[in-house]
């Protein structure tokens, strides 16, 4: 079941300067392989940014080496309000 917002809740989130959406409800169990489609799809989509010791991943077929100490950032992005 999809929530909507009401119009109060509208008002009241602009008012505050943040709009939230309520926790939706989940449809069920995610499989390993529907959870990596979805992650491939997202950065495919460019809704998240890797970097790996501090070097952007910008390709999935990118060729990574890791090293014992290697760090590992996933950026998810975010759209801001008005812009």
């Amino acid at each position: 079941m999809l929530r909507v917002l009401t119009e109060q809740e509208l008002l009241s989130g602009a008012a505050a300067g943040k709009i939230q959406l309520a926790p939706q409800e989940r449809g069920g169990v995610v499989t390993p392989e529907e959870a990596t489609r979805t992650a491939l799809r997202a950065f495919e989509d460019g809704l998240y940014y890797v970097f790996v010791d501090d070097e952007q991943v910008e390709t999935l077929d990118e060729t990574v080496a890791l090293q014992p100490d290697s760090t590992l950032l996933l950026l998810r992005l975010t759209a801001l309000a008005g812009g």
